[in-house]
C-alpha cells in the first residue's frame, strides 16, 4: 500500500478528527503550509474581549459645554467690574451659577467662580448705592460752605 502524499504547500492541514466520548484527547497536528492568502486567521474572540481589529478601549464620549456655569462666570466678572449694569449682572451670576450647579455638575469650578463672583458684585453695588445716598443726602442738606456764612 502506497504511504499518503503530503498536501501540496499552501494547501491547509485538515483538522484531526474530534474525539468521541470518553476518549482521550488527541494532538493537534502541526500544520506545516501556510493558508491560501496569507497569514493565518485570528483566534474568535472570546467573552468580553474586544472583536479583532477593534480598539481594546473607546474614546470617551464627547462632552457638552459648559454654557450656563461659563455664562455665570462672565456675568459675574462683569458685574465685579462694574460695566454699565453691574447690580444687574451680578444678579445674573447668581442665578446662572446655581442652574449651572443643578445641571452641570461637572463645571464645578466656573458655576461656583459665577455664585461668589456674583455675591460680591451685588455687595460691591449695595455699598456703592449706599454711598451716593450719603453723599446725595449730605449735599441736599447745604453742609459747609467756604464763604463762612
Amino acid at each position: 500500500m502506497p504511504a499518503p502524499a503530503a498536501p501540496a504547500y499552501g494547501t491547509p492541514t485538515p483538522p484531526p478528527p474530534a474525539p468521541s466520548y470518553g476518549a482521550p484527547a488527541a494532538a493537534a497536528a502541526p500544520s506545516y503550509g501556510a493558508p491560501a492568502g496569507g497569514a493565518t486567521p485570528p483566534p474568535p474572540p472570546s467573552y468580553g474581549a474586544p472583536a479583532y481589529g477593534a480598539p481594546a478601549y473607546s474614546a470617551p464620549a464627547p462632552q457638552k459645554t459648559p454654557g450656563l456655569s461659563i455664562a455665570a462666570l462672565v456675568t459675574g466678572i462683569l458685574g465685579i467690574l462694574g460695566f454699565g449694569w453691574a447690580f444687574l449682572l451680578s444678579i445674573a451670576a447668581v442665578v446662572l451659577g446655581f442652574m449651572g450647579k443643578k445641571r452641570e455638575p461637572q463645571a464645578k469650578g466656573f458655576w461656583l467662580t459665577g455664585i461668589i463672583t456674583g455675591f460680591v458684585g451685588i455687595g460691591i453695588a449695595i455699598i456703592g448705592l449706599i454711598f451716593l445716598i450719603i453723599i446725595f443726602a449730605a449735599a441736599a442738606a447745604g453742609g459747609y460752605s467756604d464763604y463762612g456764612y
